[in-house]
């Protein structure tokens, strides 16, 4: 089974995906880069709204490859109440001083999944090597969104391949770039664990303009719906896997 992602960046989008039932209310700026960080009040105010009714993941920004930097923006942003924090991989290979930080922030309870670019050609062979350092998950997306979408930069066999890497380490695995109502049911016979929209769900297909109830309906209409009543990451592990 795969679950719906809605990426949003105020209480009022918010509110709209939790309304049309998505499962994951991913927060983050579109206006500031692929993984573009909201401020940590807003992401607080939409916790304050939602939290224990959906799953909620944020991102930290596009932030340099630099430990400081990440355990700092990692920390803040896991401070709102959030389930999940994604962290951008903007490099090749991750410096092992980075992968060393997310270690110990995984043993301090913070639940990290980390994004991977497919257009900046990375290397994503150390999954295990993630699972044994408390990553939770890997999300693979696209950092430059006007270079077309995921299925045009990666055939559906390498997505498998990620999808099956990941999932064979014990990490969730999900899918995002600019993805399309057509995209959906090829990638649902993939079985990724979840699939990530913001375009999509936006008026006119603009992934900076406010987020559109019917746009929304009309995603969550392709993407089958399933009864689950925890929303915990381990919980939602135990129910995708």
């Amino acid at each position: 089974m795969s679950l719906m992602l809605a990426s949003v960046s105020n209480v009022q989008e918010a509110e709209i995906v939790f309304s049309a039932g998505v499962d994951i209310i991913d927060i983050k700026d579109s206006a500031k880069g692929a993984l573009g960080a909201v401020e940590c009040c807003v992401v607080e105010d939409i916790v304050s709204e939602i939290a224990g009714r959906s799953l909620i993941s944020a991102t930290v920004g596009d932030l340099p490859m630099q430990r400081k930097c990440l355990v700092n923006a990692v920390s803040a942003m896991a401070a709102t109440g959030i389930d999940i924090v994604k962290v951008g991989i903007f490099a090749e290979v991750i410096p092992s001083e980075v992968l060393l930080a997310i270690g110990e922030l995984a043993k301090n309870g913070i639940d990290i999944v980390l994004v991977f670019f497919a257009d900046k050609s990375p290397r994503m062979d150390n999954f295990n090597n993630l699972a044994e350092a408390g990553v939770v998950g890997v999300m693979i997306d696209t950092a430059d969104k006007t270079q077309g979408s995921l299925r045009s930069i990666l055939c559906d066999n390498k997505l498998m391949e990620f999808i099956t890497q990941a999932k064979s380490a014990g990490l969730m695995a999900g899918l995002a770039g600019s993805l399309q109502v057509n995209d959906i049911e090829p990638l649902l016979q993939l079985k990724p664990d979840y699939l990530g929209f913001r375009g999509a769900l936006c008026r006119q297909g603009q992934r900076q303009l406010m987020i559109d109830v019917n746009a929304v309906c009309r995603v969550r209409a392709v993407i089958p719906m399933h009864d689950y009543h925890e929303h915990t990451t381990k919980d939602l592990m135990l129910f995708i896997n």
